[in-house]
């Protein structure tokens, strides 16, 4: 009698795609997705693209950039959600399926399946609808070119390209000059070793590329001293909880101290094989992700080769397990899977005109923002007259998007565009400090969009006749008297 074929590596291909699927799909759109959409309706209507543009009453630093200009209009210049999704999906599509190429040209399908099912597990908590999105695909296209042996003499060429369109797009190109400055260091060290490579030249080149080619750009040089600054900029680390150090205790990070201890238990197992490049690569990484949560999906796409590499070893080293999980049948076993995986990338890609039609929470597209209020506001302010409002910082860029030229917002995503006394007077406004409605009305502010939690403040402005204009799950709307 045959034996019963093992379906668990079968399985696991399965449900990574599924998985790889959702994810890319339904991303949840957070408030800085909101906030590229309004922007690139200001740059089409004349707003300089290379400075932060002006959608709040309250005062911005001198000469703040727009790093994410080109971002904003890919997003947002058709002027369509749908659109914007779809961009989005495709995105993450393409990270998702770059980084199990990188992982397919180092093993089988078996381990490539059980690694991305990891990868993609781990990944999911980053994986939002923002101009992230843009280095969570552009980050494994670089490392599938760094990947190449021996290095392509039009790698500088491509290299200079990619990373210009990069640093248009979004400030995490920084990881993209660390990469490569990483595989320089590796040809170096393999051309003193007399290996046979390329001609550290090659690297050489497009190491240069890498570090100058970001200098086109409508800020110049100030992108990239916003780009090295930022992380260690005190008003973003004390605001931002993605700008924060990464412990294990914090559920979006837990994960993947998880994938970090499996990477060092393989090193163990292994007897502490590891390439040069991929050890590099991951020390330097691992310390960014180590000291901000933002920093986290770059260590993890650009390990998935590595984790792959350790469960192969592990499966040859056991054959009893290897027998145990399989082999990876039907079309995700074949040469054509990467038809199979386009084909995924393209439906969720097509599903993204339909999610604004479909209703909460199934589309995952404004669960936490605050929708019944935009929708009052939408009736009560009239077109031509900008009406400023004192709101929760998350939700600055929906309202921004919803209400357009109809509304001033107090605050939105941008942390590194006002100083500290700004945000410690709107922290104090907050939390009810001081005389909040003598304030406001200095500053001319008419409406008030907060928590329920800012009892200090509502309490204040109710005594000093403000009125109610709604409340609802997500918060309360106060107009002044």
């Amino acid at each position: 009698m045959a034996a019963r074929p093992r379906l668990v590596a079968t399985v696991a291909a399965w449900a990574a795609l599924a998985l790889g699927f959702l994810v890319a799909a339904f991303s949840l759109p957070i408030d800085d997705f909101w906030l590229s959409l309004r922007s690139a309706q200001a740059i089409l209507a004349g707003a300089d693209p290379g400075r932060a543009i002006d959608l709040t009453w309250t005062p911005m630093a001198p000469n703040a950039i727009n790093p994410q200009w080109a971002a904003q209009l890919l997003l947002g210049a058709p002027g369509s959600l749908g659109w914007a999704l779809a961009v989005n999906a495709a995105l993450i599509a393409t990270g998702l399926a770059f980084t199990a190429a990188r992982a397919r040209r180092r093993v089988g399908p078996v381990a490539t399946a059980l690694a991305m099912l990891v990868v993609i597990g781990v990944l999911a908590p980053h994986l939002l609808a923002r101009a992230q999105s843009f280095s969570i695909a552009l980050l494994p296209a670089l490392l599938l070119l760094l990947d190449r042996r021996p290095a392509p003499r039009w790698l500088p060429l491509a290299v200079a390209i990619l990373m210009v369109i990069w640093a248009n797009l979004h400030g995490a190109f920084v990881i993209g000059q660390l990469a490569v400055a990483v595989s320089l260091v590796v040809e170096l060290r393999a051309w003193r070793r007399g290996d046979a490579g390329a001609p550290p030249a090659t690297l050489a080149l497009a190491t240069a590329a890498a570090l100058l080619s970001p200098l086109v750009n409508p800020a110049g040089v100030e992108l990239l001293r916003y780009a090295y600054a930022q992380p260690a900029l005190d008003v973003v680390r004390s605001i931002s909880v993605e700008w924060q150090p990464a412990w294990p205790w914090i559920p979006v990070a837990t994960l993947a101290w998880i994938l970090v201890a499996i990477l060092v238990a393989g090193r163990a197992a292994r007897r502490g094989a590891i390439s040069i490049r991929d050890l590099l690569l991951g020390l330097g990484l691992g310390t960014l992700a180590l000291t901000s949560i933002r920093n986290i999906p770059w260590l993890v796409l650009a390990m998935a080769p590595l984790l792959a590499e350790d469960v192969e070893a592990a499966l040859r080293a056991r054959p009893a397990l290897a027998a145990a999980v399989g082999e990876v049948r039907g079309p995700l076993g074949r040469p054509g899977a990467r038809v199979v995986i386009l084909v995924a990338a393209a439906l969720a890609v097509a599903v993204q005109p339909l999610r604004p039609a479909l209703q909460e929470p199934v589309a995952r597209l404004t669960p936490d923002a605050p929708v019944s209020i935009a929708d009052l506001l939408e009736e009560r302010l009239s077109q031509g007259a900008a009406a400023r409002i004192l709101n929760e910082q998350v939700w600055g860029g929906y309202l921004a998007w919803r209400l357009g030229d109809r509304i001033e917002t107090a605050m939105d995503g941008r942390l590194e565009i006002r100083d500290r006394d700004t945000w410690i007077a709107y922290f104090a406004l907050l939390h009810g400090e001081g005389d909040p409605a003598a304030t406001l009305a200095s500053d001319g502010v008419t409406w008030v969009a907060v928590r329920q939690i800012r009892g200090d403040l509502i309490y204040k402005l109710r005594l000093s006749g403000w009125q109610v204009a709604l409340t609802a799950p997500e918060g309360i709307l106060l107009n002044a008297p």
